[in-house]
């Protein structure tokens, strides 16, 4: 049985313990571990500020080489796209805006006609089931051949408008059954089309909004994680559609805040199945339209590549000689090449997003 001296003993060094730590904290130790947790502080202080006036200076940067972009792009992009029919693709009314000055640089790049056409939201809303189920069996009726049977009935209508765009006219499908067919889509509410459909597309620009764009606010998890998936199996079937044809293509997306790390630029972006293409970010900034022409010129004259801001990015720009004045515009304001990173980019093997470029939705 342990006596109750040794219970004593013990709370008196307790107490002792204690009062000598007290008079430590407050005495000499005070002053030491103040200093050096105050020095620890104004030193992370200093850090802090030192990453916001280096951030704020490269998103000064990116601006003024946005701009730069935007004001010479016209004149790079010149008669460079002549005698080609130029299709853009749009997925959401967010890209209006850029889709329009896209457009008008195909334009004034020479191309022979610039049709546009928006996949609507019944192609991945997953109440709208039945219509592209109705539209599938619409064509089966009229034009078998159109169809891969090989595929899910949700995979059909993005594989279809991709094969009424680039396979050219025969016996089996005379241009007035390609036209039935694509009434067939606007008449179940699946795509708009302005302008008129060329008998075959020479390249194809697709301009995706954000994914953020595509959110439902009614929609319960469940269904929004539906919603979702159907939209990205619609844009990947699509895109894999288009790379399997060797047309010329380019994907060119909305990447707000900078970041590429989420959506069909995502899945795209280092997948071998989508080699053939190229793919642009920023497309809601002033310059990504310009980017998304000028990576279209690139694969019309067979060359292919990652182009923008966002960590994966291959470079800036197109290493076109379009391109040359870009490029060095790059080289003065950074120090870099103009085929590298550029303002706002961080190391290709950084798995961490690049700094914002201030951008937004114009």
């Amino acid at each position: 049985m342990i006596d109750f001296r040794y219970h004593l003993v013990s709370l008196i060094s307790v107490f002792l313990a204690l009062a000598v730590g007290i008079v430590l904290g407050a005495g000499p130790l005070r002053e030491s571990l103040g200093a050096q947790l105050a020095g620890q502080v104004e030193q992370l202080r200093t850090e802090q500020d030192d990453l916001r006036a280096e951030a704020e200076d490269l998103r000064t940067q990116n601006d003024q080489l946005a701009g730069f972009i935007n004001e010479i792009g016209p004149e790079l992009v010149a008669g460079t796209l002549e005698d080609n029919d130029v299709v853009v693709i749009s997925d959401h009314n967010s890209t209006r805006q850029a889709v329009q000055h896209l457009t008008g640089l195909v334009e004034h790049a020479g191309a022979r006609s610039v049709p546009r056409i928006s996949l609507q939201p019944a192609l991945w809303d997953p109440a709208a089931e039945q219509r592209r189920s109705d539209a599938v069996d619409s064509v089966a009726g009229i034009a078998p051949v159109l169809l891969d049977r090989g595929l899910e009935d949700d995979e059909q209508v993005p594989a279809l408008i991709v094969t009424l765009l680039t396979q050219d006219s025969s016996a089996e499908v005379t241009p007035d059954l390609r036209s039935q067919v694509w009434q067939v889509l606007i008449d179940n509410q699946l795509v708009t089309v302005d302008g008129d459909i060329p008998p075959r597309a020479s390249a194809v620009v697709y301009a995706a909004a954000e994914p953020a764009q595509f959110t439902v606010d009614s929609d319960d998890d469940p269904t929004a994680a539906e919603r979702a998936q159907q939209l990205l199996t619609v844009q990947s079937r699509l895109l894999a559609t288009l790379a399997q044809t060797r047309t010329p293509a380019v994907l060119s997306v909305a990447t707000p805040h900078n970041d590429g790390t989420v959506g069909i630029l995502r899945s795209v972006r280092g997948d071998s199945t989508f080699s053939e293409l190229s793919t642009t970010d920023r497309l809601q900034s002033a310059d990504g339209p310009v980017l998304a022409v000028l990576a279209l010129i690139e694969q019309v004259r067979g060359g292919a590549g990652d182009y923008g801001t966002t960590a994966d990015a291959d470079a800036r720009v197109p290493g076109l000689p379009e391109a040359a004045l870009i490029n060095e515009q790059i080289e003065e304001t950074t120090g870099t090449e103009g085929t590298g990173a550029g303002p706002g980019d961080t190391d290709p093997g950084s798995q961490d997003p690049a700094p914002s470029d201030g951008g937004g939705a114009e």
